[in-house]
């Protein structure tokens, strides 16, 4: 889905995604697949275009699904993620000799070439979301290091109050004969 920058009108353009179209495919196809993320090609939300002598802004919100492994039980959960977008797009007609960072300018994407792609920027954005550690829920136990399953769970039948690490076992022992 690539704008010119030259199709988009002085009052703007408006993008509407209603959650039913394939919006991302073409730029999840540029980054590798893995299976502890997988982002959904289909976002809704709105998004708004504006042009205002050679910048463009960016505007709108975005809802996207992402399917994550959980890092404590390994399950599969999906999240809704919303992304605001709000920032400035440059065309660059050639990279500055001597770029000096610019603290102002945190939100400015600058584009090689005469267009833009708007699902590359969702994409970026959603990725930027992924959790570090995603889990399913806050409360989640964890798998048993002594049997693998679901710590809690009808299949773990092992005791709950004993630790599984036994180098702190002698360190226990020894608080507890130390205790009155």
């Amino acid at each position: 889905m690539k704008i010119r920058f030259d199709d988009i009108p002085e009052e703007g353009l408006e993008l509407n995604f209603s959650g039913e179209e394939d919006t991302l495919s073409q730029a999840l196809d540029s980054i590798p697949a893995t299976k502890q993320v997988d982002i959904d090609a289909r976002v809704r939300g709105r998004l708004q275009i504006l042009a205002s002598g050679k910048d463009y802004f960016l505007l709108g919100t975005v809802y996207g699904i992402m399917r994550l492994q959980c890092s404590r039980c390994l399950v599969d959960f999906s999240i809704e993620k919303e992304i605001d977008l709000s920032m400035v797009i440059r065309q660059r007609a050639e990279k500055p000799a001597n770029p000096e960072p610019d603290d102002s300018q945190d939100d400015v994407m600058y584009i090689d070439g005469p267009e833009v792609d708007p699902a590359k920027i969702i994409l970026q954005e959603l990725l930027l979301e992924v959790p570090m550690k995603p889990l399913c829920r806050e409360d989640c136990p964890g798998l048993c290091p002594r049997c693998g399953a679901l710590k809690g769970s009808s299949e773990c039948t092992c005791p709950q109050d004993v630790s599984a690490d036994s180098k702190w076992a002698v360190i226990e022992r020894l608080k507890k004969g130390l205790a009155p």
